[in-house]
């Protein structure tokens, strides 16, 4: 080895971070070339100096151990014994074993990190349980010829001790806020063997200038460090400064928004995502939050249930045709979206993947809308064939390598767009994660596909992955382990409150606790977690010129007490000042207020615009006119929402088709002749035939199970509903059913399809529309803007002939038959009944237009007679027509209840409208 000076750093990161800080000094000085800072951690240390003394002939290579467990090894071994030792205990199999593992590594490298002495016979029951899972580890790692990690560093410190390996003259450790007893021991053995051992300062000799600030909560704290950082740099463009963050994990997220809206407002845009920062963060995420491994593993998890015919949901491959890290996703895009919607329209939520195939191959062929979809077919048959060519158990590499070549079939990640630096480093961390599932061979029988996928999902979720920053970072955001290389100019340490500094204790279960506590065992107890905590401050107050505490006095509605550590530091009275965001800054730029635009105007209806949207158009415009602009001009809809089975809508039309084929060709007089046997038949008939007319629409083959279901349903429903039918009063005759007419108001046409017309013994005809939802609100109907137009448009503007065959499409004027009532039919079981609006009575328990409550509606003054009526309906159609002619599209809604079915509501932003009226409101009462 070289006899330069060697720092072994506690972190890789401070390893880095020393050399950059190293070159950048050099590079300051002018300097064209210099020596590289000799930077390791202890164990890159180590295993480096025994290679060389292999390679050298100074070790004999049958004294080094045959393997070192990885961490994710050794727990999963740990697994293994536990899971195996607990599966004859009785209640074995309600224990966690994955955290029992975590807890019992975490002992064992204690037990050898600390010296902890072997506990004695007065230990509890879970330590018992331990010692003997113990027992079994150790003579696993025996038989395998394997050491875990801490074993294996004091196998090195003996070997150290023994004379192995060439040594540098001196060696100084650096960022090692606590020394364990297998720390110290390795610094004994270093200076017996003649090594000058010293401590590498990365802080002040005296501590910088402290103060401390008190925030109204978290939030408030976030948002003054924030400001704070900001204000540094604007007035030192070179200073490097850091926030120190007890819970970073936590409020990273929070962090990084308001650091961006503060320090780089003008990419806020998505294509600036991964622009290099003024700021780092030392903590990163979880691996499987990165989309680009997200989709690997969704990948990997959807198509691996072809191989026991699992059902797939529908809205997992709907999420999986949105990412744009696999198959032709960028030449493919605006196919792989109509499929999704033709998918949400036509196939159920949960399917076969067989018949997924096959709705993909159909909509790919199809005449009528042909997609380009080609890549996407070929590189899912290709993944399917390789799945479906494997056993059902293999080891973990021979899973790994299907993962891989599964991946490679998909086009995962994608070839026809670049990727990013992020993108590009992630992948490359889940490379390393699937090489060390690979490894676990050595420690596992072979295992299925979804034991694999299960294994291959959880170490993604263990791995942290944080991206290398790009160029020079000013501002370190860092937990409170991570050490500074290089004293800062200024540093803000968030959180001090004594709930979460020092942190509290956390012992380990598995070990007595009185011998935790007597070593001084990390998290032992409140007065180790102190002590600890105590090192750390000091640290803190030398690692920067200007340092300054904060807390909270709140969280929620609980009070917070101050950390002890900084008790004693002087409380600034002002208040600092607060980040923010945005919208905020944006708002305030140059003082100047926001211009308000009034945005209601959409462009007037053309000469020749076709409007489709029937009287579901007008009913919009009545109940919000930005509503019918949206959806009915701008076609803007709301993907459906796939179920399993029939969702409300079609339960609804098999109703409609049932009693269109039971009521052809009869009336009241028939239905009253027939008797009981009679009815079940004619309305058995009625069933199968709506059955089969549905599936022949839909193209859809209901199992028998499922059509002897919802024939027991539909039987059930209708004949309550016919039984009130047969108690009408006057006899009638079915006129039509389902009958589609076309009329056109004020140029406008408007398309109806009438679900029922009955014509009375006098002529007069009443129009029926089936509802087996919630009842419809027909009181709109004397008012204004009709939002229940459907009727109130028949009756007043389509000509009714004898003969609904003869009715012209498109005629307006008087009816040729009197229309005596308008009636909504409520289909639903214990809810059945008629309501809507007569002119006489004529149909059970129906509003009759002189009825005392129902003047309460239509005062007679404005209505005097049931033509009356008939015009009010004309007027107030026609002026809602007029107003979507006009191109009104305002923001305007009477009652939020009324939208429960648009499909445009985020775009109407409502809860942003609420929250400017409290805003003007505020300002009024200013």
């Amino acid at each position: 080895m070289s006899t330069d000076h060697l720092i072994l750093c506690a972190t890789a990161r401070l390893a880095r971070a020393l050399q950059f800080d190293h070159a950048r000094a050099q590079s300051a000085r002018g300097m064209k070339q210099w020596a590289l800072l000799n930077t390791m951690t202890v164990s890159q240390w180590l295993d480096a100096l025994f290679e060389e003394a292999m390679l050298t002939g100074g070790l004999d290579v049958q004294q080094v151990p045959q393997g070192v467990l990885s961490n994710v090894q050794e727990r999963m071994l740990w697994e293994a014994v536990i899971k195996e030792m607990l599966s004859a205990e009785v209640a074995g199999e309600l224990f966690d074993v994955k955290g029992l593992a975590c807890m019992a590594q975490e002992a064992n490298q204690l037990l050898l990190e600390w010296r902890l002495p072997f506990p004695d016979a007065g230990y509890s029951e879970e330590t018992r349980q331990f010692l003997a899972w113990r027992r079994e580890f150790v003579s696993r790692c025996r038989q395998g010829g394997w050491m875990e990690a801490a074993r294996y560093l004091d196998w090195q410190i003996d070997m150290l001790a023994n004379g192995a390996g060439r040594l540098p003259d001196r060696i100084a450790f650096a960022g090692f806020d606590r020394i364990t007893p297998q720390m110290a021991r390795l610094r004994e053995v270093l200076q017996q063997r003649g090594v000058d051992v010293l401590l590498h300062h990365t802080g002040l000799g005296e501590p910088g200038h402290v103060r401390r600030v008190l925030l109204a909560d978290q939030e408030a704290e976030c948002r003054a460090a924030v400001a704070w950082a900001k204000r540094q740099l604007a007035e030192n463009p070179g200073a490097r400064i850091g926030i120190a963050v007890p819970e970073l994990a936590k409020l990273r997220g929070t962090l990084a928004r308001l650091l961006d809206d503060a320090l780089h407002p003008s990419w806020v845009r998505p294509a600036m995502v991964e622009a290099p920062r003024q700021y780092d963060f030392s903590l990163g995420q979880p691996l499987h939050r990165e989309q680009v491994v997200q989709t690997a593993l969704e990948l990997l998890r959807f198509f691996s249930q072809c191989r026991h015919r699992d059902k797939v949901e529908q809205q997992d491959f709907s999420q999986l045709l949105q990412r744009p890290y696999w198959s032709h996703a960028v030449t493919e895009a605006d196919a792989r979206a109509q499929l999704d919607a033709r998918m949400r329209e036509w196939l159920p939520l949960s399917m076969s993947m067989p018949r997924l195939v096959r709705f993909i191959r159909r909509e790919a062929s199809s005449e009528k809308a042909p997609l380009s979809l080609a890549g996407l077919q070929a590189h899912i048959n290709a993944a399917l064939d390789i799945l479906q060519a494997q056993s059902d158990r293999q080891l973990p590499s021979a899973w790994v390598d299907v993962m891989q070549r599964t991946l490679e079939a998909l086009d995962w990640p994608g070839r026809q767009r670049s990727l990013s630096s992020f993108e590009f480093q992630a992948i490359q961390a889940f490379d390393k994660v699937l090489q060390a599932m690979a490894a676990l061979d050595v420690l596992q029988q072979p295992i299925s596909f979804q034991q694999a996928l299960a294994r291959l999902r959880e170490l993604v979720q263990e791995q942290i992955y944080q991206p290398e920053a790009e160029g020079e970072v000013r501002l370190q955001v860092m937990g409170m382990l991570e050490s500074v290389s290089e004293p800062l100019d200024g540093l803000w340490v968030m959180g001090m409150n004594d709930h979460s500094w020092p942190p509290p204790p956390r012992p380990n279960p598995l070990l007595p606790a009185a011998m935790q506590r007597q070593h001084g065992v990390p998290n032992a107890d409140s007065a180790v977690q102190a002590a600890f905590a105590q090192v750390i401050h000091q640290r803190l107050l030398h690692s920067a010129h200007r340092v300054v505490f904060s807390s909270a006095a709140k969280e929620g509605e609980r009070e917070l007490r101050l950390s002890p550590l900084v008790q004693a530091i002087p409380l600034r009275e002002d208040m600092p000042e607060a980040s923010q965001s945005l919208a905020q800054m944006l708002a305030e730029h140059d003082n100047k207020p926001l211009q308000r635009l009034d945005d209601h105007q959409a462009p007037p209806v053309a000469e020749g615009e076709h409007i489709s949207g029937g009287t579901g158009l007008l009913k919009a415009q009545a109940v919000c006119p930005a509503w019918a602009y949206f959806q009915y001009r701008l076609h803007a809809r709301a993907l459906k929402t796939p179920v399993n089975g029939l969702d409300a809508a079609e339960r609804g039309t098999l109703v409609h088709l049932v009693l269109e084929h039971f009521w052809r060709g009869r009336g009241l007089h028939d239905l009253q002749a027939m008797d009981e046997l009679q009815l079940e038949q004619a309305l058995a008939e009625a069933v199968r035939s709506a059955l089969a007319t549905y599936m022949e629409t839909c193209g859809e083959v209901l199992s028998d199970a499922f059509a002897g279901l919802e024939t027991m349903r539909l039987t059930r429903l209708l004949k309550g509903w016919l039984a009130l039918e047969k108690m009408r009063e006057q006899p009638f005759t079915v006129l039509a059913s389902e009958q589609q007419q076309k009329v056109v108001i004020e140029g406008v046409e408007i398309s109806l399809v009438i679900d029922r017309i009955d014509q009375l013994e006098n002529g007069s005809r009443i129009v029926i529309d089936y509802k087996t939802g919630r009842k419809p609100d027909t009181r709109n109907w004397a008012q204004n803007r009709i939002t229940e137009p459907q009727l109130p448009v028949y009756a007043a503007f389509v000509l009714s002939s004898p003969d609904p065959a003869d009715a012209g499409a498109g005629s307006t004027g008087g009816d040729s038959a009197e229309i005596s009532a308008i009636a909504f039919a409520m289909v639903k079981l214990g809810e059945h009944g008629f309501a809507g609006l007569s002119s006489e009575s004529v149909l059970p328990s129906m509003p009759v237009l002189d009825d005392k409550k129902t003047r309460e509606i239509f005062p007679e003054a404005d209505f005097p007679d049931w033509h009356s009526v008939l015009a009010h309906w004309r007027g107030s159609i026609t002026a809602v027509v007029d107003e979507l002619k006009r191109g009104e599209a305002a923001v305007l809604v009477q009652d939020e209840k009324e939208l429960a079915y648009c499909e445009v509501l985020p775009l109407l932003r409502l809860p942003e409208r609420r929250l400017q009226f409290e805003h003007m409101q505020q300002g009024e009462g200013k």
